[in-house]
This record gives C-alpha cells, structure tokens and sequence, in this order.
C-alpha cells in the first residue's frame, strides 16, 4: 500500500511541477481561460513558482504578424525559466488573430487578459496585482505597447522586442482585394473565432497577403492607403499619455523586418514626454531569434523589472 501511495505520489508531482532545463528550475504549470467570445475560449498558460510568496507577473504576448502564433510556442524557454528562477510568474496569452478578427479585437484581449489577472490573480495565483509587467515580440510586442495607452488596469511595465511602433502612410501600395477570392492559402480562413494559430499553414497565409500587400487590410479591417486618417488611433506615438508605463525597448540594428528609425523615433519621443524609457540595442536578430543570438538580453530585462518592480533579489 505505500509503494502505490509512493507511486500515486510521484505521478501527482510529474503531472503538477516540471525540472526546467539547465537551470532545474520548479514551476507548477496551469491553464486559464480569461475570456469567452462566441463560444471560443481565450486562454493562457500560467507558470508558477514553486513558493509560498506573492509572485510579480510578466504577460507575454507572442508575435506572429497578428495573423499566427499561440502561447505554447512564442515564449522563450531561457526567459521563462531566467524569470521563474528570480521569483516572477509568467502568462503566455493567447489572443484572437486576424483576419478572422481585427486589430481592435486583439486590443481588448490585451486589455481583457491584464484585467483579469489584476482582479483575479492574487485569489487564484497568489500574484502581487501591483506588480503586472507585460512583454512581447514583434507584433506581440506592439500589442504589449497598446497596453499602456490608457485605463485604470494598465501594467506596470513594459518590455517590446522587435516591435513596429508606428504605421505610415508614406510608402503604403495596397494590392488586389480581389486576389482574397482566390483559392490559395487564404482557403484556411474559418468563419468562427481563432486564437490558437497554427505555425505553418497560418504562416503561409501571413506571406501569401504579405506577398499581395493585402495584410494591412485584413489586420485593420479597412484600407489605409484609401483612408489612412483611421491609422492615427493605430499608432503608438499619437496615443502616448503622460501615465504611460516604463518602457524597455529592445531592438536588433539590422533587424530586416522593423527598421531601427521608427524605434528610434518611438524611444525619443517616449523620453521628450519624460516617461521612463530604455533602448537597449543588439547587432542581429528579431523577436525569439534575438533572444536566442544575445542571451544578454534576458538579464536585461530581469534588471529593467527589478528597478521598476523592486523588492525582487536577482539570481
């Protein structure tokens, strides 16, 4: 009888706490689903840290050009476990996606996914609420720069990797919207919600509008070359009020896919309106490969949490 309660034991402990990597870092992993749209749940992952004291909370937001991605496979696994390691729970969101759902939509699950865990993560978590950070990649990390621009749930800090901060209007072509009437890869478009994206055949779907210069149209839901006056509430640096949380920006110089003049442009801004900003630049790399080519990168972003989240000794 106490072999099978030794066994039943170690099966529970398998089940419930995991040994991260070279770190051997205990967590208790959890799901949670934060809201309901149609029928469709919306759900997160949550990491927890083995301990019996409130944790700070960093939420992050995976990229994946709003039209792919999901939380299992957009957080880097060294962050995680770096974050883990020094006392943070981490969420890993997921968020609806375009085109079945526009850039909006994919605000207020944002939005939605903070509030919930301000009001309900103490209770169920045993989250610091006064400590909410939120993160993200590419567009993950525009989404977690949204997050600040206004609202009594905001977060209390924020890290953007790779991140589009503006959208002009200068140089936008838009193609064919008859080309979406074709059969092709845009034959995966489901009539119902998605939020959970599948790597490879959303992925040719964000290259196939990428490759026709129809994403833009389906990420906003309209045409901005015909009415770019709708991009002004789009954009980051327009919608920057003076409460706006402290930022960490993180950018690769040759980043091929986000020019370093519009994150430039976004850091000075943040610093003229005197909100606590820092640019922090590496040579290579965008999203999870710049984490994974500049390592270095990971203890910045503990660092830039301990100061504006205090009371947290770094490991």
């Amino acid at each position: 009888m106490k072999l099978r309660h030794l066994f039943l034991l170690t099966g529970l402990l398998l089940i419930y706490y995991t040994n991260a990597f070279s770190r051997n870092v205990q967590y208790e992993k959890q799901e949670f689903v934060y809201k309901t749209v149609k029928g469709h749940a919306i759900k997160a992952n949550i990491f927890l840290p083995v301990s019996q004291e409130k944790h700070p909370v960093l939420v992050y937001f995976h990229g994946g050009g709003f039209m792919f991605g999901n939380r299992d496979q957009g957080l880097d696994i060294p962050l995680k476990e770096k974050l883990l390691a020094n006392g943070y729970a981490v969420v890993a969101a997921d968020y609806r996606l375009a085109p079945e759902t526009k850039l909006d939509e994919m605000l207020k699950d944002v939005s939605d996914v903070i509030k919930w865990i301000k009001l309900n993560g103490q209770q169920k978590y045993n989250i610091d609420t006064g400590k909410v950070a939120v993160a993200g990649g590419s567009s993950g990390g525009y989404l977690a720069l949204s997050s600040g621009f206004g609202g009594d749930l905001m977060p209390d800090a924020i890290v953007a990797i790779s991140t589009p901060t503006g959208f002009s209007t200068a140089n936008i072509q838009m193609g064919d919207l008859d080309v979406l009437n074709r059969p092709g890869p845009y034959d995966i478009v489901k009539d119902s919600v998605v939020s959970y994206g599948n790597y490879d055949s959303r992925m040719e779907l964000w290259r196939f509008l990428g490759k026709n210069r129809l994403a833009l149209y389906e990420i906003f839901g309209f045409d901005p070359a015909k009415e770019p006056e709708k991009l002004e509430r789009y954009t980051l640096a327009s919608n920057v009020k003076p409460n706006f949380p402290p930022t960490l920006i993180i950018h690769a110089k040759n980043d091929r896919l986000v020019d370093l003049q519009q994150v430039n442009d976004f850091y000075t801004l943040l610093t003229e309106k005197q909100i606590k900003a820092e640019l922090y630049l590496v040579e290579n790399g965008h999203s999870s490969e710049l984490i994974k080519q500049n390592p270095e990168v990971i203890d910045k972003i503990i660092e830039f949490l301990k100061r504006q989240m205090p009371e947290i000794e770094v490991r």
